[in-house]
C-alpha cells in the first residue's frame, strides 16, 4: 500500500512538473512538430501510393504483400492504417531516436535551469545517434516479434481445429481480446527500455549498461512508470479502434475519411502522447537520480 501511495504521489509530482515545462518552455515541442511533420509527409505520399508516379515504386510492393487489390480504390485507404503503422515503426527508428535524444537534452536543461540551445541539444543527441539508433531498433523489433508471435499462435491454435480457448471463441480471441493483449506488450515493452535514452544521454553509458540500468529502474519505479507511460497510450484506442474497423468507415461514411483518422492520429501520437510520455518519465527519471 505505501509503495503504491508513493507511486502516486511521485506521478503527481512529475505531471505538475511536466506541464510546468510544457508551458514555460514551448521549445520542449519543436523535436515532436519535426517528426510529426516527417510523419505527415510520409502519409501523404502512402495515401498516393496507387497513383504514377509513385505506383512505380509501391505498386510492385503492395502487389506482392497484401495483393493487386488494395492498389485500387476505394480498397487503398483499408490498407493505409497498415502502411501508416509500418512507415511509423520506420521513422520512428530512423529520426525518431535522434528527436527523442534531443527532447532529453532539452528536458535535462530546463530541469537543471540552464538555457534550451536547440542546436547544441540537437549535436549532444547527435553524438549518440549509433546508441540511440540502436536503442529503439532493438525495441521496436522485441515488440514487433512478440505481436507477430501472439497472432501467429492463436491463428494456428485455432486453425488446428479448436473452437475455444478459456471458454472464449476464435472471434473474441482474434479480435478485443488480441488488440489488448497487443496493447500490453506496447506498455511493458516501452516501459522497460524507457529509461535507456536519458541514461545515454545524461550518464553517457554505453548501449548494453543503458538498457541494463533502464530494466533495473523500470522495477524499481514499475508503478510510477506504468501510469506515466500507460495513461497517455489510452487517448489513443479510439482511434485505434477506428483504423481496426476501416471497412465500416469505408462503406459508412466514405473512403477518405480513414485518411483523416490518420491525420489524427499523428496528431495526437506525436503532438500529445509522444511528449507526455518522453517529458514525464525523463523527469521521474531525473527526480530518482537526484535521491
Amino acid at each position: 500500500m505505501d509503495s503504491q501511495k508513493t507511486g502516486i504521489t511521485s506521478v503527481k509530482k512529475v505531471y505538475n512538473t511536466t506541464a510546468k515545462s510544457l508551458k514555460e518552455n514551448p521549445a520542449l515541442f519543436v523535436p515532436f512538430i519535426i517528426f510529426a511533420i516527417f510523419e505527415f509527409i510520409s502519409l501523404i505520399i502512402i495515401s498516393l501510393a496507387p497513383r504514377m508516379p509513385l505506383r512505380l515504386f509501391f505498386g510492385p510492393l503492395i502487389r506482392t504483400f497484401w495483393g493487386e487489390r488494395f492498389l485500387h480504390y476505394p480498397l487503398n485507404f483499408l490498407l493505409l492504417p497498415k502502411l501508416a503503422s509500418l512507415v511509423r515503426m520506420g521513422l520512428t527508428i530512423i529520426f525518431g531516436s535522434l528527436l527523442t535524444g534531443m527532447a532529453v537534452v532539452i528536458i535535462c536543461d530546463i530541469y537543471n535551469k540552464k538555457p534550451i540551445k536547440l542546436g547544441a541539444s540537437f549535436k549532444s543527441a547527435l553524438k549518440k545517434y549509433i546508441y540511440l539508433f540502436t536503442v529503439v531498433f532493438i525495441f521496436t523489433l522485441l515488440f514487433y516479434i512478440l505481436v507477430k508471435l501472439v497472432t501467429i499462435g492463436l491463428i494456428k491454435y485455432f486453425i488446428a481445429g479448436h473452437s475455444r480457448l478459456l471458454f472464449l471463441g476464435a472471434g473474441v480471441w482474434m479480435g478485443p481480446v488480441l488488440f489488448v493483449i497487443n496493447f500490453l506488450l506496447a506498455l511493458l515493452v516501452q516501459s522497460a527500455f524507457i529509461y535507456a535514452i536519458p541514461i545515454l544521454i545524461i550518464e553517457k553509458e554505453k548501449l548494453i549498461k543503458s538498457i541494463i540500468k533502464s530494466f533495473v529502474l523500470f522495477k524499481k519505479l514499475f508503478i510510477p512508470t506504468i501510469i506515466l507511460v500507460g495513461v497517455p497510450m489510452l487517448i489513443y484506442i479510439p482511434v485505434l479502434i477506428l483504423q481496426y474497423n476501416g471497412s465500416f468507415l469505408i462503406n459508412r461514411v466514405f473512403p477518405e475519411f480513414v485518411l483523416f483518422i490518420s491525420i489524427l492520429g499523428i496528431i495526437i501520437g506525436s503532438l500529445v502522447i509522444d511528449p507526455i510520455v518522453t517529458i514525464s518519465t525523463t523527469v521521474l527519471y531525473l527526480m530518482n537520480k537526484e535521491k
